[in-house]
């Protein structure tokens, strides 16, 4: 088996520290994969087909294997794995010195080959649910026959509604430091799966090195409306046990919910947008999700259509042509942003009210807004917004 001449030669290196006689491995063919005597690997070992079609250990005397080619004495001994026999251990020396290590180097063996074995079938699962992720992630039409032999295979509910929880891994120094441990990753996993209150077969995976995305299943909308009602509360737990795994930094997005998974590429991309809008406007906590009122406010903007945004500025084109235009865009901004309060206003731009007053008449005068009008403030509130991303972007 391919495995099993993977891992040969490393096990008989294993063996050979702790055994006073040269070994040896064959495949079921007779072909010697792995040997403390480097000459012999590679060749034919032909009273190795024997010991298979016996299935059991056959002691070679110095007389015997005399006139043999490529046969030393001792004892050759089938390995056995899921009750199959996958090749034999040779070990050379005496018969009567080597017999009694037979049993405990072939149980060895046997045992390094089934975590070998384990360790490979964990290893293609996780690669197999990466792509599985990428391909429903990555794909706004995936094949619908091909998500559901994905979801067969991992007990995934195909008809379960989903909604997508992206988590970047920010800190640097963690990424380099366990990229390659698959142990801390799992805890991490499982961290994740915890906080969340998922079950085990969920999809749940690396996308790639600093990200890793979730597919929670819901049962109806009013299921995902609960869900995220928590969202900020269980983010804030993520981040705060992370950090006893030593992930000192963390951004999480969760997208809408969608009726199957073979719309949660939508989900994913909205998790995606509002983690990068959160970076872009360093709103924190880094935990976005468009249940919060802040962060839809923040985002609101990004979202007019580019068109209506054009017209709008040609009707404020003479204010965007002023020469203190970007003093009287921010001292707008300010006053909204303190709640149309005149005091607090002027106290965070540090300028007395009255030049405040002066500068919020100066743009009425301008464009023709009432500033007194919550209408109109909030139409051009969304308008600077919109141009100072713009101008940003």
């Amino acid at each position: 088996m391919k495995f099993f001449v993977q891992f040969a030669q490393k096990v008989v290196n294993a063996a050979s520290d702790i055994l006073p006689f040269p070994i040896s491995l064959s495949d079921e063919e007779g072909n010697i994969i792995g040997s403390t005597i480097p000459e012999r690997i590679g060749t034919i070992h032909s009273p190795s087909k024997e010991v298979i079609k016996k299935n059991r250990p056959i002691v070679f005397e110095e007389e015997r294997v005399k006139d043999m080619d490529n046969v030393l004495p001792g004892i050759a001994v089938p390995l056995n794995f899921n009750h199959k026999i996958i090749g034999v251990l040779g070990i050379i020396g005496p018969p009567d010195q080597v017999k009694p290590y037979a049993q405990l180097i072939k149980r060895y063996v046997e045992m390094q080959w089934q975590d070998t074995v384990l360790n490979q079938t964990k290893y293609m699962h996780k690669k197999t649910l990466e792509t599985f992720a990428q391909y429903v992630l990555l794909n706004e039409q995936p094949n619908r026959e091909r998500i559901q032999q994905y979801c067969n295979m991992f007990n995934i509910k195909f008809d379960s509604k989903y909604c997508c929880i992206v988590i970047d891994i920010l800190d640097s120094m963690w990424l380099e430091q366990n990229v390659q441990s698959e142990e801390i990753k799992n805890k991490l996993l499982e961290l994740i799966k915890t906080t969340y209150q998922c079950n085990e077969n969920v999809l749940l995976t690396f996308l790639h090195a600093e990200r890793i995305i979730l597919l929670k299943p819901l049962l109806s909308e009013e299921d995902y409306l609960d869900f995220i009602s928590h969202f900020e509360k269980q983010s804030n737990q993520l981040m705060s046990h992370s950090h006893l795994l030593g992930v000192k930094n963390l951004a999480v997005a969760v997208g809408n919910w969608r009726h199957s998974i073979e719309e949660i590429y939508h989900s994913y991309q909205e998790a995606e947008r509002l983690l990068n809008y959160g970076k872009s406007l360093g709103i924190k906590p880094r935990i976005y999700s468009f249940y919060n009122w802040k962060i839809l406010l923040e985002i609101l903007p990004r979202y007019i259509e580019t068109n209506f945004f054009n017209k709008l500025l040609i009707r404020l084109k003479s204010l965007t042509e002023d020469d203190h235009f970007t003093e009287l865009a921010k001292t707008f901004l300010t006053f909204c942003d303190t709640n149309m309060n005149m005091s607090k206003a002027a106290k965070k731009l540090y300028i007395h009210r009255n030049t405040l007053i002066y500068r919020l008449q100066k743009i009425e005068t301008i464009t023709g807004l009432n500033i007194k009008s919550f209408d109109h403030c909030l139409l051009f509130y969304l308008v600077l917004k919109y141009y100072e991303n713009f101008q940003t972007s």
